[in-house]
């Protein structure tokens, strides 16, 4: 034999200086009864062969053997494993727990077999198992083969033999909740049940699951303490659940002065004449616990476009008793969507219809509802009710709001707190109210203060719950507003001494709406790469043969919009010519968002010398900010010594502190790496250009949708012949 180790899987909670554990004791295990699986070996010689390659079993028996084969198949499969005849449950209610002796008749047709009895929630103090082959004979014999043992979540028999067993369990299992006032635990289905339970007070035994109607109650008085006691038969079913509560006990005793003339044996009535005689009793009353609950509200109405949203919170204060449902009224304009709490095992909403006297009169549209709320198990100190619903409203107009009420003779008293916001741009004017107090946002609970996600237009509270309120809804026309805006952009170019031009164009960009940003490149190019926010994206042509670069939204937490870069590179189809002298011309496209800082840095040959630079943008000597993203920004120490030494120059000798490598830009679509039509529709490839030679700074503030022109004259530098 071997005994099921102790587990409890609860709640911790102190009382009178001692630890209780609470728990449902439920489980998970199937208790379907699975059919046997046909196990027949044939007596005859069978002949069998295997092949290796597909591993196929070929076998070859007689004609009547394979039917004698079927047909003891057939019969295996409608034969059961086991099944549980009796079940009886002696339970004696403790200080800390609740004792129950288990007692199951069990019939196992299969050996070895496993049959689930009690949750492993539960502490097996003692078991014992008997056992007989024949079913129809009782069991004597101690079974020492067969066992207790863990099996999933249950407690659970491991019998090696069919036959008869008689198994009996000793268990202690823990209250429902602290109040000790209820049990429940996991039972196997069986055919006959019965349960017996003893409670050490006097009080009302409720079978609350499933729900018994009995009247089979006893109140015994034994060494001045009165058990309660009650017992009654049970269909097969999951779970047991057993609740009880107190009754109160009142004498009604005869006044002192009809004691004392009886105690004399007068009979006063008698000489009044009236020919009664009075008689001493006593009465004794039993009355249950009445329940009693408060109930404080908090109710959001969150007007929007079209549409009222509803937060409703309801807590429930049980000051005495045990509630385990709950209705709410409301009308029926409002289309309940959600109502969440903890423990709730069902919820429904039925629409009450009026009362209709007349058979020819049509029935009226139901302007009441009543929203049902069932609970998993009784509640005894407070419980906190999330009701969602809306309304749907016109743009403008006139609104009524109903009041959302509880049902119920136990409601005791029912107040609450009342907000009306908007979440769109709405304009709200107060033109009707009933038995609600205007009062101001500063005395309104913390609780419904964090309900709200909007400015509180209208504040209120109630003492009375059959309250009634209209509002009027102004909807103003909206105005555009900028959903895209770059807080600063960098435009790159760098002119090779063959002509070869090569742009990059970096923006810090923060977007709520707008899908793309468009850039009007007013000449040939090539893209060579487009990236946003870190990340390749496929760049596309609009019927204006626009750039346009698909944009990410600005995420962040607490409404805090992060900024993103993104990054175009592109080559000038058409190389520059140089001569000795000339004039050089280079045009930066626009954009159809807004710039606040436009930093432009140029890179030219070395071989010549350049004027002044003129344009629609400024010349300066250094950055009044930090570009977005640029190669500065990998080693921000040694470029900041770099700025450094280009601010006390002139800016057209300003050069590059790191040297780099000469890289060849001529050739059409920057030679091996060459576009084409092949390549449409793919991710392109991130790419650096090279930064040397003459670098010139140019910024500009506040740049709206209009394209950069920057014009400068450039001279062949003379050579120095030394002798």
């Amino acid at each position: 034999m071997r005994i099921a180790p102790k587990k409890y899987v609860s709640n911790s909670i102190s009382s009178n200086d001692y630890e209780i554990n609470c728990n449902s004791n439920t489980w998970n295990f199937s208790q379907d009864n699975e059919i046997a699986t046909p196990n027949i070996c044939s007596k005859s010689k069978i002949l069998s062969s295997v092949n290796k390659d597909d591993q196929e079993i070929k076998v070859k028996c007689s004609l009547q053997e394979w039917l004698d084969f079927v047909e003891s198949s057939a019969l295996s499969l409608n034969q059961a494993k086991y099944s549980i005849e009796k079940a009886q449950y002696i339970a004696n209610v403790q200080e800390f727990n609740v004792s129950v002796q288990c007692s199951f008749d069990i019939f196992v047709f299969l050996p070895q077999q496993r049959v689930p009895l009690v949750p492993n929630s539960v502490a097996i103090k003692s078991s014992s198992i008997h056992f007989t082959e024949h079913i129809h004979n009782e069991p004597t014999k101690v079974d020492d083969e067969s066992c207790i043992g863990n099996y999933k979540d249950a407690h659970t028999l491991f019998c090696e033999k069919s036959g008869r067993y008689h198994i009996k369990l000793d268990i202690l299992v823990n209250f429902l909740t602290i109040k000790k006032n209820g049990v429940g635990f996991a039972t196997p289905k069986a055919t006959f049940n019965h349960i017996r339970i003893t409670v050490p007070k006097n009080c009302e035994i409720s079978i609350v699951e499933p729900a018994i109607k009995e009247k089979n109650l006893v109140h015994e008085e034994i060494d001045s303490v009165i058990y309660s006691t009650k017992s009654c038969s049970f269909p097969p079913i999951s779970y047991l659940k057993i609740q009880w509560t107190d009754l109160e006990v009142s004498n009604d005793k005869p006044s002192s002065s009809s004691n004392n003339n009886n105690d004399f044996g007068i009979d006063l009535s008698s000489s009044a004449g009236s020919g009664k005689q009075m008689k001493q009793t006593t009465t004794s009353t039993k009355v249950n616990e009445q329940t009693k609950i408060n109930v404080n509200q908090n109710t959001v109405f969150s007007v929007g476009e079209d549409v009222v949203v509803i937060y409703n919170s309801m807590k429930y204060e049980v000051v005495s008793g045990s509630v385990s449902s709950f209705e709410i009224s409301l009308h029926s304009s409002i289309k309940v969507l959600s109502v969440d709490g903890s423990r709730i095992k069902k919820w429904e909403c039925i629409p009450v219809l009026p009362l209709v006297n007349l058979t020819d009169v049509p029935t009226p549209r139901a302007n009441e509802q009543i929203v049902k709320v069932l609970l998993e198990s009784s509640v005894e100190d407070s419980f906190t009710l999330m009701l969602t619903g809306e309304i749907e409203t016109a743009t403008s107009g006139e609104i009524e709001f109903h009041s959302i009420k509880c049902k119920g003779l136990e409601i005791t008293r029912e107040k609450g707190f009342l907000v009306v916001e908007s979440t769109s741009n709405v304009e709200v004017e107060q033109m009707y109210r009933d038995k609600l107090t205007l009062i101001d946002k500063t005395e309104l609970p913390r609780e419904l203060v964090s309900m709200t996600s909007g400015p509180l237009l209208l504040s209120y509270k109630f003492l009375d719950p059959n309250y009634k309120l209209n509002i009027r809804v102004n909807k103003p026309n909206d105005l555009g507003v900028l959903v895209a805006f770059c807080e600063c952009a960098h435009f790159i170019a760098t002119c090779s001494s063959e002509g070869a031009l090569l742009y990059k164009l970096v923006f810090r960009i923060r977007n709520t709406q707008q899908q793309y940003i468009r850039i009007a490149i007013p000449h040939r190019f090539d893209i060579w790469s487009t990236i946003v926010a870190s990340k390749a994206v496929k760049p596309a042509v609009d019927e204006n043969n626009s750039l346009m670069i698909p944009l990410n939204k600005s995420g962040g937490e607490k409404g805090i919009q992060k900024s993103f870069d993104v990054e175009i590179v592109y080559k000038h189809q058409k190389d520059f010519e140089f001569h000795n002298q000339g004039e050089l011309d280079l045009v930066f496209p626009q954009i159809d968002i807004p710039i606040s800082t436009l930093l432009v840095s140029l890179y030219l040959p070395k071989d010549y010398k350049y004027n002044l630079f003129t344009g629609n943008i400024k010349e300066v000597s250094y950055f009044s900010k930090q570009p977005p993203t640029t190669e500065e920004n990998q080693m921000p120490q040694a470029n900041f010594e770099i700025n450094q030494f280009n601010s006390n120059v002139m800016p057209q000798m300003a050069q590059m502190a790191k040297p780099k490598p000469v890289i060849y830009l001529g050739g059409g679509g920057g030679g091996g790496g060459g576009i084409n039509d092949d390549t449409s529709g793919l991710k392109p490839v991130k790419v650096n250009i090279p930064t040397f030679g003459v670098h010139i700074k140019l910024e500009q503030l506040l740049v709206i949708s209009t394209q950069i022109n920057i014009s400068t004259k450039y001279y062949t530098k003379r050579k120095c012949y030394c002798c």
